[in-house]
């Protein structure tokens, strides 16, 4: 049961990296963070393509490459079924798509830094998730231990996985419909002139995606 907390800390979202080169025109840090932060969460291509940072097939592959990335962290020490697997992937992209967030402006500090600063509510999904999820298991390990005492059929270890990693997929549906958020606040994220590209600061986005999602709850 510990594990599968551990694996619901992989439902952070994946920001997609993009890059800029530093050559030309004035560098536009606000539309281009939003390019970047809607290609990543909405699978929206629109700025992306618009600011010429890519096309809108590289967009998609670069969103899809994102989320191949978190479900390989989710996936690495475990096996379920590829029907699973797809239904866990499409509840993944439906959060994401739901992360709310206004870039506001930007700031250029010097010739190869800017500051955007970034408006957004956090997602209230992992409380009640997991206080779903815990119930739910919990009653799932009362009738697997029932039936095991009674000498009655109970699953596998990899069913009792399978069945789950399904219950929480279950909690996840069930809570991002009408999900809450937090009173809105703020952050920064600092875009650099790396080697003539411009490139959001990682640290940044890290702490972008910790802030969009209650995680502490998933612990």
């Amino acid at each position: 049961m510990k594990k599968v907390k551990r694996i619901a800390l992989a439902l952070v979202c994946v920001l997609v990296i993009g890059v800029l080169s530093g050559c030309g025109s004035k560098f536009d840090a606000k539309a281009y963070m939003e390019a970047m932060l809607d290609a990543s969460y909405k699978n929206d291509p629109t700025k992306f393509v618009d600011m010429k940072i890519g096309t809108k097939e590289e967009a998609a592959a670069l969103y899809e490459k994102g989320i191949d990335a978190e479900m390989d962290a989710f996936l690495s020490e475990l096996s379920i079924s590829e029907e699973l697997e797809g239904e866990f992937r499409e509840m993944f992209k439906n959060m994401l798509s739901q992360v709310k967030y206004t870039v506001d402006s930007a700031e250029e500090q010097d010739k190869e830094t800017w500051v955007v600063n970034i408006t957004y509510e956090k997602m209230l999904i992992f409380a009640p998730v997991m206080e779903e999820y815990e119930t739910a298991i919990t009653d799932m390990i009362t009738d697997w231990t029932a039936a095991a005492t009674a000498g009655e059929e109970t699953p596998s270890e990899d069913e009792m996985m399978e069945q789950m990693i399904a219950k929480l997929k279950d909690c996840m549906e069930n809570n991002l419909t009408g999900v809450e958020y937090a009173e809105p606040a703020t952050t920064t994220i600092k875009v650099e002139l790396v080697d003539n590209v411009w490139t959001p600061n990682q640290s940044d986005i890290e702490n972008l995606e910790m802030l969009l999602f209650d995680t502490d709850e998933a612990q």
